[in-house]
């Protein structure tokens, strides 16, 4: 089968090679995979910014990816048949598994797989599995009250556009940060009101629409101090990127993606029904792979690129 290989850290070493298919194990399905996202992670890893992450003893070549769509192909030991055939999103935790997505077949235990309804294409479908569990994750862990609000810095990104969706869907008040010219997309996301990136005083212009400051806020664009001081006294603050340090009684903590099959059952049947929008910057062919981190590497604004698979 072909898969995505990083042999040398650095985008210009990604290659496609043939590997030997996997067979599922004990209590895991094999899933031929029809699309797979690109994620801020997987480029992490091809860049070897996260090399001190992995695992001891681990070596390259690595196949990245921490999701997919596609269908079950074949069941291991202790798995019921009958999910042969069942069009799945299927997520791995690939710094304690190193068992990457990118890859024509992918084995995976059955309980990071979730069945889902035919319609959407894979190509949107796999978007939602790192960034939304992320975001959900995120906004699970802030513990909201009712009528509190919430900011949300990188509004309109892969994991902040989705935040702010559910944040909305959920009946919060939420501010979106985004660029100027992302003002409309974060307010036909959901944002009850916007600020831009580019305001000289963010922590001014959040408290100019919530006095005080907001009960509470998800840094997903990496904003850190300067969104810390948006948030008022004794509030919370939520990073999926780098934790500052806290200050005036605030809770600051680092939230990440996991696997939470009902939150994933629950984001596919949002994103099937139009409730969660899951826009694709581009679709990019396995044999491409390259030319796909490459693209990512350019990248702004929402809209994942993905990784796409001929039918086999």
């Amino acid at each position: 089968m072909k898969a995505v290989q990083v042999g040398e850290f650095g985008v210009e070493h990604v290659t496609v090679a043939e590997v030997t298919d996997p067979s599922p194990g004990h209590g895991e399905v094999l899933i031929a995979t029809e699309a797979a996202t690109i994620n801020p992670a997987d480029f992490a890893v091809v860049t070897g910014a996260v090399a001190a992450r992995l695992p001891w003893g681990s070596a390259p070549p690595y196949t990245p990816g921490w999701d997919l769509a596609g269908r079950v192909v074949a069941a291991g030991e202790g798995v019921s048949p009958s999910v042969i055939g069942s069009r799945v999103l299927g997520f791995s935790l690939w710094f304690e598994s190193l068992r990457g997505t990118q890859a024509a077949l992918v084995a995976l235990p059955v309980g990071n797989v979730v069945p889902v309804p035919d319609g959407l294409p894979s190509t949107q479908l796999t978007t939602v599995g790192l960034n939304g569990l992320t975001a959900w994750r995120g906004l699970a862990d802030l513990k909201l009250g009712d009528h509190e609000t919430l900011v949300v810095t990188g509004a309109v990104g892969s994991v902040g556009g989705f935040a702010v969706e559910l944040a909305a869907s959920r009946g919060f008040t939420v501010i979106g940060v985004v660029r100027e010219d992302q003002r409309h997309a974060a307010l036909e996301l959901g944002a009850t009101a916007v600020v831009t990136a580019d305001d000289a005083d963010l922590a001014a212009a959040v408290r100019d629409i919530a006095p005080g400051g907001a009960d509470a806020l998800l840094d997903t664009a990496s904003v850190a101090g300067p969104a810390l001081a948006a948030v008022r006294d004794g509030g919370k603050y939520v990073t999926v990127t780098t934790v500052p340090p806290a200050e005036r009684g605030i809770d600051v903590f680092r939230s990440g993606g996991r696997m939470d099959a009902p939150a994933l059952l629950t984001l596919a049947d949002m994103a099937s029904t139009g409730r969660l929008h899951t826009p694709v910057a581009r679709a990019v062919g396995i044999d491409d792979a390259r030319a796909a981190y490459e693209a990512f590497a350019g990248r702004s604004g929402r809209g994942r690129i993905v990784l796409s698979f001929p039918e086999t």
